[in-house]
């Protein structure tokens, strides 16, 4: 795992056999990412938070969970979703990541700071409700029949991919050592 730090530190091309060796799977690098999105939501949801705070958070919460579902797309998803046991599943999580992306462009375009507010606080709901059916059915499921070196290299997926998606925002969940 040490050598899984470093890499993540430098993530240049020469440290790519560190990764190969070392990479966590998938599932244990999302939910990594989850933890940090739950962080980034009590902080949007709290009573004690300030409107500006609500605002900053809001905002990396989405930076994250665009850069998070491109990634879960890219290195799982995509072959769950040709895959008869998951493909039901797949094309939901899918679909819903869609929903996501409507969900930020209706919350960009209100005017109104109270009612931009009160959506965001919403959205955490919606987004709390898609992380727990993950975290229930699709990821023991997905840790049950594919085998580790599959999950491993899903995870090494996954990281290029939140690496690439993850531009001018600060490291977070699965990005952290």
């Amino acid at each position: 795992m040490a050598n899984f730090k470093a890499w993540l530190k430098s993530s240049d091309e020469s440290s790519a056999a560190e990764l190969a060796r070392n990479c966590p799977g998938v599932v244990t690098l999302l939910l990594k990412d989850h933890k940090a999105m739950r962080q980034l939501m009590a902080k949007i949801k709290s009573h004690r938070s300030s409107p500006a705070l609500v605002v900053r958070s809001f905002v990396a919460l989405e930076k994250l969970v665009i850069s998070h579902m491109a990634a879960e797309e890219s290195a799982l998803l995509r072959h769950l979703k040709v895959h008869p046991k998951f493909k039901s599943e797949a094309l939901e999580g899918w679909e819903e990541h869609r929903i996501h992306e409507q969900i930020f462009q209706g919350i960009r375009q209100l005017q109104s700071p109270e009612r931009k507010q009160m959506r965001m606080k919403i959205y955490c709901e919606i987004l709390e409700h898609h992380l727990h059916e993950e975290e229930e059915d699709l990821f023991p499921n997905y840790r049950k029949y594919f085998a580790l070196s599959t999950r491993k290299k899903d995870g090494r997926k996954f990281l290029r991919k939140r690496l690439e998606t993850n531009i001018g925002t600060k490291r977070v969940g699965a990005l952290t050592a």
